[in-house]
């Protein structure tokens, strides 16, 4: 009777450790947007990402944004202290756009895309930035990264990291 019992148990702790862990109810679904145009290159590219991070955020997931390559150089501060996106306006048709599909007030959508930025960090977006391409672009340094970054916000991240970023995410989008 004894040897069947442990048996018993041996082959429910088995199959216990076989059976892959399920993720909680509360956990998010992580969904990565990677951000790899410049604003100079093609407008169009960072601000369908601007929206995506909006829409992943409404449909509840954990959004991450990598930002990289080119794209580094439209949070670059300029030679008049600021960046390329910070006083970009968001196009009137655009922003009513966004209002009616995300069923909000007009004056709750974002103006520029340096305030549509702020609000996306303010709801929970994670920002990652390159270090290496920092460096190489001599962005930013050793010791100050983000030396020449105007939103100091974004985490350096190395190419390790950008690889976790990348595998750990359910969903992802490149722009």
């Amino acid at each position: 009777m004894k040897k069947e019992r442990l048996i018993s148990l041996l082959i429910i702790i088995s199959l216990v450790l076989l059976v892959p862990p399920v993720s909680t109810a509360g956990e998010k679904e992580t969904f990565l947007i990677h951000l790899k145009t410049s604003l100079q290159k093609d407008d169009a590219q960072i601000c369908v990402a601007y929206n995506m991070m909006w829409a992943a955020l409404e449909e509840g997931y954990d959004v991450k944004v990598l930002v990289d390559a080119d794209a580094i150089n439209t949070y670059k501060i300029g030679w008049r202290g600021k960046d390329d996106i910070e006083d970009y306006d968001i196009p009137d048709n655009l922003r009513q756009a966004l209002s009616k599909q995300f069923d909000v007030s007009l004056e709750s959508v974002p103006g520029t895309y340096g305030a549509f930025l702020l609000n996306m960090k303010e709801r929970g977006v994670e920002f990652y930035i390159n270090t290496g391409f920092l460096m190489v672009s001599k962005i930013g340094t050793p010791d100050d990264p983000l030396k020449k970054v105007s939103n100091k916000f974004f985490k350096p991240v190395t190419l390790k990291e950008m690889v976790e970023l990348r595998t750990d995410a359910k969903y992802y989008m490149a722009y």
